[in-house]
């Protein structure tokens, strides 16, 4: 088997498989339109500076009783 471990050929295809499964979430995230859509407007936000830190975030939900 060329020196190859069957520990390193599992590893390997385990990996891949991870991969596989990313690019096929990504797929399905870039093929909705509504969650594209979310995508480019938060883009816009923090382009335009229409962000806050987590501290900021975090204590509105406090405040809101949320958290």
């Amino acid at each position: 088997m060329n020196g190859v471990s069957l520990e390193t050929i599992y590893r390997e295809v385990k990996d891949l498989r991870m991969l596989i499964e990313s690019l096929a979430e990504t797929i399905e995230v870039l093929s909705n339109p509504k969650e594209l859509k979310g995508i480019r407007r938060g883009l816009m936000d923090v382009k335009k500076g229409r962000v806050r830190s987590w501290n900021e975030f975090e204590q509105e939900l406090k405040k809101e009783g949320k958290l």
